[in-house]
């Protein structure tokens, strides 16, 4: 799903805890679309009141795959040159993307049948793989392919001005890009807000707190800081959708978005305790060993989780308001993708479609 992701491992040995967040935020995705129902919204039902908590809770999933892309790729030019950073990329998520993409317009069409082969023209396949729209989920892939475009220009920053330059684009960007426009929305004022800090907008604001919170060990304060404001932002996220969607009578979008402040600080704390956690596992053989085996089978998840929901779905009519169903597919799923994937890797050119 990004260059952690799709490679399978983290870019030196020091960062264990990156294969962890890799395999955490795989499952993470999984659960998120297994937790569909959170979508029909119904305020009177205990449904979703566990949808909402599991998707507040695991929305974490894409911010921290962005984190894990700033602390890998933002000082690649200290391993490799611009022409193999894009060659990287291209071999290891575009030739991925666009194949599973025109899989994915075949299965709607010939399994699903929400899609009539009428529609399908050139066209809507060119717009289709510009926009990621073939298939819904896909939608990260155009996304990220904009932030390896711009990546470059944070890894040329010298080594030595690194921290103070990511702090600056980090903090600033984070208080100017976000937070001030997430106050006047919630006072409901008209205040005019025309300072940004372009070149952290939207999902670029993921990189540098990423390769900050990798490279550096928080104090034992900012720690707390950071954990308090992981915890106010969940609880901002869950309420604050709960009330706002309860009084609109449909899902209140208020307080979401991965780009939102709530998710922001909810995920910048998950990222911490992830690197916290793996610290720990790194020291048990046999944990760490399950971890970086689970890692190369990440982006696969990615890719092909979706085709197994809808496989489960049709054929075995699952309940999707079930807990059990929307907690229990991911770890099934899982399963069933680490063995095709493995199949499909001994396959002439399956590296390239199901790469590590």
């Amino acid at each position: 799903m990004n260059q952690a992701a799709s490679e399978g491992r983290p870019a030196h040995p020091d960062t264990f805890f990156l294969s962890l967040a890799s395999v955490i935020s795989a499952l993470a995705v999984v659960t998120l679309h297994s937790n569909s129902c959170f979508w029909t919204f119904d305020p009177n039902a205990r449904y979703w009141i566990t949808a909402n908590f599991i998707e507040c809770f695991f929305y974490f999933a894409v911010p921290v795959f962005f984190m894990i892309s700033g602390a890998t790729l933002l000082n690649f030019f200290d391993r490799y040159g611009l022409l193999v950073f894009f060659r990287r990329r291209f071999f290891k998520t575009v030739i991925p993307y666009c194949f599973w993409s025109l899989f994915a317009l075949a299965f709607q069409v010939q399994y699903l049948h929400n899609i009539s082969s009428d529609t399908v023209n050139t066209v809507m396949i060119r717009d289709g793989l510009l926009k990621g729209t073939l298939l819904s989920v896909y939608w990260y892939f155009p996304t990220l392919f904009k932030v390896y475009l711009c990546i470059p220009l944070f890894a040329a920053v010298e080594p030595t001005k690194r921290k103070t330059v990511f702090t600056y684009l980090a903090v600033g960007g984070f208080a100017l890009n976000h937070l001030i426009p997430f106050l006047i929305t919630l006072s409901g004022s008209k205040l005019p807000h025309p300072y940004t800090i372009s070149v952290v907008s939207k999902y670029l604001i993921f990189l540098p707190i990423g390769w900050l919170l990798t490279e550096y060990e928080p104090g034992k304060k900012a720690k707390i800081l950071i954990f308090a404001a992981a915890i106010a932002g969940f609880l901002l996220q869950f309420f604050g959708t709960w009330n706002y969607s309860i009084a609109a009578g449909e899902i209140d979008s208020t307080f979401k978005d991965y780009t939102n402040v709530p998710c922001i600080m909810w995920s910048a704390g998950v990222f911490l305790a992830i690197k916290d956690t793996g610290r720990i596992l790194s020291a048990n053989r046999n944990a760490s060993r399950i971890i970086r085996f689970l890692s190369g089978y990440t982006f696969s998840l990615y890719l092909l989780h979706w085709f197994f929901l809808r496989v489960l779905e049709k054929e075995l009519s699952v309940n999707p308001f079930s807990i059990l169903y929307r907690l229990g597919a991911p770890w099934l799923i899982g399963a069933v993708v680490i063995a095709l994937t493995f199949l499909v890797r001994k396959l002439p050119f399956g590296c390239r479609i199901l790469p590590k």
